[in-house]
């Protein structure tokens, strides 16, 4: 039988080692926790940060021609000005409009175009620059556009000179059916091309990530054959729905935008470029209710979720270095009050004497005040605990306790 001393010597060492375990457990049970409730503190995300890109590029393709298409050039033109607006140059937009109707003898408004009907601010101006014209947009041209695979004479500014770094921003509109979309009336751009020309841009490296837009009717069947990695495509339609129009101008006499980019205006009618909305954030904006056809995306072997895109990873600028000699007359509507997406949908939708009364937009319904959902910025995440700094002392509690323990048993065996 042992003695006495030795016996409580191992019993204050069972108790010893029974309380480090304890500790230990509740030292881990602090940690964060991948089954938080969406309501407690540990559910709330913070905004995801920027993507590691080098720059930015778009693409923007009005693929219809004629008068009654007014609406399908000047979706393509409105988004024109958001990704200008936020900073994307225009060295790096490949804008493809296919009939200049500014000038088309129906015109009303002679060398202008609207995507509202009160007619207050002119879309086209002087300082669009569109690089493809009339004849040139054409299903082979797009395809040349993204793939490389240009002509010896082409110019610089009729190419897109992305790289493995770069984002890439496509927006297509136009008519269009099941896995096709026209161009020019004349010639139809099939799903397995549109496919195949995204696969040469991953084989050839000319992306990080591309988002792709299309507004058109049946508009998720033309995007359904992509298989190119970090590609995220988003349809304004499904299968058997139409793409539709937003509103008749009485006085143009057609409809002057569709209700899917009006509804994309609208969000980022508030946005700047220190925004932090993700695709998460626009996709919860469109309702069948506004638009009567179901939006839908996929993103295709990519690792993020519309949760971790920000949208100025595609439709704003790394960085806008200008010096002052570059800039127009014009830019003073992009840089001047950065709030403001002048050339939008929703900012056009007001009187006059409630453009600027942010009290007013706040206090009213969202689509009362004409912009649209809002967009709720979340409060700044709390400082998260540093769960680096408590393993460190776990471990140092432990390496502790086995020391003790070492001492009891030998002094016990003593």
């Amino acid at each position: 039988m042992k003695p006495p001393g030795q016996r409580r010597c191992r019993a204050t060492a069972l108790v010893l080692t029974l309380a480090l375990w304890l500790g230990l457990a509740g030292a881990r049970g602090g940690g964060p926790s991948s089954h938080a409730t969406p309501g407690s503190p540990a559910a709330a995300q913070p905004r995801p940060p920027s993507g590691r890109h080098s720059d930015n590029w778009a693409v923007l393709v009005s693929t219809s021609r004629y008068w009654l298409n007014y609406r399908h050039i000047v979706n393509t033109i409105s988004i024109y000005h958001v990704v200008r607006r936020l900073g994307i140059p225009d060295s790096n937009i490949l804008l493809m409009v296919p009939d200049d109707l500014a000038c088309n003898p129906r015109n009303p408004f002679p060398a202008q175009l609207f995507n509202n009907e009160s007619h207050t601010l002119d879309v086209y101006g002087q300082d669009v620059e569109v690089d493809y014209r009339g004849y040139e947009v054409t299903a082979s041209n797009f395809l040349q556009l993204l793939t490389g695979r240009h002509a010896t004479g082409v110019p610089r500014s009729k190419r897109l000179l992305s790289g493995p770094s770069s984002n890439v921003l496509v927006y297509l509109s136009g008519h269009g059916g099941d896995e096709f979309i026209k161009f020019n009336d004349v010639e139809e751009l099939l799903a397995q091309d549109l496919a195949d020309g995204l696969a040469q841009m991953a084989e050839k490296r000319r992306y990080r990530e591309l988002l792709i837009i299309v507004e058109t009717c049946q508009a998720a069947t033309l995007l359904q054959r992509i298989s190119a990695p970090n590609v995220t495509s988003v349809a304004c339609s499904q299968k058997g729905q139409q793409s539709l129009s937003h509103k008749s101008d009485g006085e143009l006499g057609l409809s002057l935008i569709d209700r899917f980019t009006y509804q994309t205006l609208a969000f980022f009618e508030r946005m700047d470029i220190s925004s932090t909305a993700t695709l998460d954030d626009l996709f919860r904006t469109y309702s069948y209710d506004l638009m009567e056809s179901h939006f839908s995306y996929r993103m295709a072997d990519t690792a993020r979720t519309p949760r971790d895109v920000r949208l100025t990873d595609f439709f704003g600028s790394v960085a806008d270095v200008r010096t002052d000699s570059d800039r127009g007359p014009q830019d003073a509507m992009y840089h001047g009050d950065p709030q403001l997406g002048r050339y939008t949908a929703g900012y056009l939708q007001q009187d006059p004497a409630e453009q600027l009364d942010e009290d007013l937009l706040q206090a009213r319904p969202a689509d009362q005040a004409g912009l649209g959902p809002q967009l709720v910025r979340p409060a700044p995440p709390a400082v998260a605990p540093n769960w680096h700094l408590r393993a460190s002392l776990s471990s140092g509690v432990v390496a502790l306790g086995a020391l003790l323990v070492a001492c009891v048993w030998l002094g016990g065996a003593a």
